[in-house]
């Protein structure tokens, strides 16, 4: 599939974005690569009824993810925030 200009400057702005948070957060004296990503957001609107809808989605790297690899990388995310939050004391 092909991908228009906004679209391109948007993965390449995004992928700045977590390249730069990853620097800023992560361990300063290792050298990591940033292969591939996924993104889920929640979204948030109202009808005309004024009932709230919820939208959740997933970007990753260009579009170009296959499946298998962005369930892969949210079932492991999913399986070490679990593990954290039943590790974790509440101080943290």
């Amino acid at each position: 599939m092909s991908r228009t200009p906004e679209q391109v400057a948007a993965d390449e702005a995004l992928t700045a974005a977590i390249e730069q948070a990853l620097l800023a957060y992560g361990p300063g004296d290792q050298a990591y690569i940033l292969t591939e990503y996924v993104v889920v957001t929640s979204q948030q609107r109202f009808d005309e009824e004024g009932n709230g809808i919820t939208a959740v989605g997933c970007i990753n790297r260009d579009s170009d993810v296959p499946f298998h690899r962005i369930l892969g990388l949210l079932e492991y995310a999913g399986t070490r925030t679990r593990r954290r939050i039943a590790t974790d004391d509440e101080e943290d």
